[in-house]
């Protein structure tokens, strides 16, 4: 008798053990103007179909470099603005005109910006919040290890950044 509760008792602490830990919510910052960060990112946006590691760093409105890594180290995106002049590297394409961005995206590098500063009306939701833009939606909120993430979401697809490391400042 005694084994036999010994043994329900030691199933039961390891089923607990096992429960999830619930993962406290995170905020987002209400106003910032510089972030850094890096973690993974998925993207599956029109044509556009990668996923990786990445390194992204933002003073706002003056610099913006965003840098994605495939599986071995190769630099698979590589988008650069800073004081007037931009670059944007993507596999064999190279280029400085920011307009090519756009259309591959459907979105200008300063509306990229603006969506990584969380810039427009704010609609709360369950996950974070939302910003609604023309043709997708910006959602800010975390994964269920409890990093932070951004996902741009609309006709042409999602990307979505998940953060293993993020700091945000005014300056």
């Amino acid at each position: 008798m005694k084994r036999l509760l010994l043994f329900s008792f030691l199933i039961f602490l390891s089923g607990c053990a096992l429960l999830p830990k619930k993962v406290e919510k995170l905020e987002w910052p209400a106003d910032y103007t510089c972030l850094t960060g890096e973690g993974n990112l998925e993207a599956a946006w029109g044509k556009e179909h990668f996923s990786g590691a990445f390194v992204v760093r933002m003073a706002y409105p003056d610099l913006f470099i965003l840098e994605v890594y495939g599986p071995f180290g190769q630099t698979l995106v590589y988008v650069k603005k800073e004081a007037g002049t931009f670059l944007l590297v993507a596999g064999e394409e190279k280029t400085a005109d920011e307009g090519v961005f756009e259309k591959k995206y459907g979105f200008s590098v300063r509306q990229f910006m603006d969506d990584l500063r969380a810039r427009g009306r704010k609609e709360e939701t369950p996950g974070g919040w939302t910003i609604s833009r023309h043709g997708y939606d910006v959602r800010y909120g975390q994964d269920g290890r409890g990093r932070r993430n951004i996902s741009w979401e609309g006709e042409k697809g999602s990307i979505c950044l998940t953060f293993d490391d993020i700091s945000f400042s005014r300056q």
